[in-house]
């Protein structure tokens, strides 16, 4: 990665972005929790039959999915490992992708409990403790 990025969610940013539109939020991070399983289950069986073209299509999405979250290390991530595939580099996309996806595991298990929380009430998505729920978060 060209610049460090913590894991996970960076709050503030989301917040400055969504703050007063709580309900919205919530419908983007539940097609979050899809599409991201989804783009991941995608990128690695490409990834596993090279298919370079296809590898860069769920790439791009999981790009496009994560900055709207504002999962900067996991865009970050996605794009190490574009890198990897444009370099022909397969061994090395691989492993960022493994570590691509322990990152999409982390912030699957903030938009986890930021939906749970919302389910109660859409201002307390803002009030979850989400450090602890990987390697930390922005503040």
């Amino acid at each position: 990665m060209s610049q460090d990025f913590a894991s996970g969610i960076n709050l503030v940013s989301l917040q400055e972005a969504f703050d007063g539109s709580e309900e919205v939020l919530a419908q983007m991070l539940g097609l979050f929790q899809v599409q991201a399983v989804e783009r991941m289950g995608q990128l690695n069986a490409h990834l596993a039959a090279w298919d370079t073209t296809c590898a860069r299509t769920a790439l791009h999405s999981l790009i496009n999915i994560s900055g709207a979250v504002r999962a900067y290390a996991m865009s970050e991530l996605a794009k190490a490992v574009g890198e990897a595939v444009k370099r022909e580099d397969r061994e090395l996309a691989q492993t960022t992708a493994r570590v691509l996806g322990q990152e999409t595991e982390r912030v699957l298990a903030m938009v986890k409990a930021m939906l749970d929380a919302a389910r109660q009430n859409p201002l307390e998505i803002w009030n979850v403790p989400l450090v602890g729920l990987g390697h930390g978060i922005t503040p």
